[in-house]
């Protein structure tokens, strides 16, 4: 899979362009907005992601990487990193696309979170740039079915840890927006009252 030599060369992973053959027969938009708990992996999200399959590995690679990505910057949200999304990513990664990806995955995730560590240091906006080129590769290129399965994992994430902050969901929101979806698809993924979203989410624990 080879996903770690990426991280040494941020800046060119996407030279590629458009990624859109990829995904020409699209599902149609889901009808009713399910929470996280409740949305159904399906084979042709572990195909898109699996970087395994020998057709069009290249673009596997960098949705599966994009996905890490915005994992990451979940992951980071509240400043501080939690074991128990570690866990969730690495069971995620291990049911969907099997015990490689997971071990190879999380490797990714552990050097981006390390990476963005640095970047806060002496370039601030770069790391948040780059969560908008994944972004717009993801938006430009995938259903809106496999996008909101994406947003689905994201916010089980941020779920996994029962210590669900304003900025945690502040974050998944930016992430929607940034992969083509709606700040309310987040509302229903977190199963969030839409009045107490409006009212900044004041029962979450800050």
């Amino acid at each position: 899979m080879a996903l770690g030599k990426w991280i040494s060369n941020l800046k060119g992973l996407f030279e590629e362009g458009p990624m859109k053959e990829l995904t020409e027969h699209v599902a149609e938009e889901p009808q009713v907005k399910l929470s996280a708990e409740n949305v159904v992996i399906s084979d042709e999200f572990r195909t898109t992601f699996n970087v395994n399959s020998p057709v069009r590995e290249n673009l596997r690679n960098s949705f599966l990487f994009s996905m890490l990505v915005m994992a990451s910057h979940i992951v980071i949200a509240d400043g501080k990193v939690e074991s128990d999304e570690y866990e969730f990513l690495g069971k995620f990664l291990g049911d969907t696309f099997g015990e490689e990806a997971k071990v190879e995955g999380m490797d990714v995730v552990k050097k981006l979170v390390a990476k963005h560590q640095e970047l806060e240091a002496s370039k601030p906006m770069a790391f948040l740039q780059m969560i908008g080129d994944c972004g717009s590769q993801i938006a430009n290129s995938l259903s809106e079915d496999l996008r909101y399965q994406m947003l689905s994992m994201l916010a089980l994430i941020v779920k996994s840890d029962e210590n669900i902050t304003s900025k945690e969901v502040e974050t998944l929101k930016e992430v929607a927006v940034y992969i083509g979806m709606k700040a309310t698809d987040v509302d229903a993924l977190m199963n969030l009252d839409p009045q107490k979203a409006k009212d900044e989410w004041q029962w979450i624990k800050e």
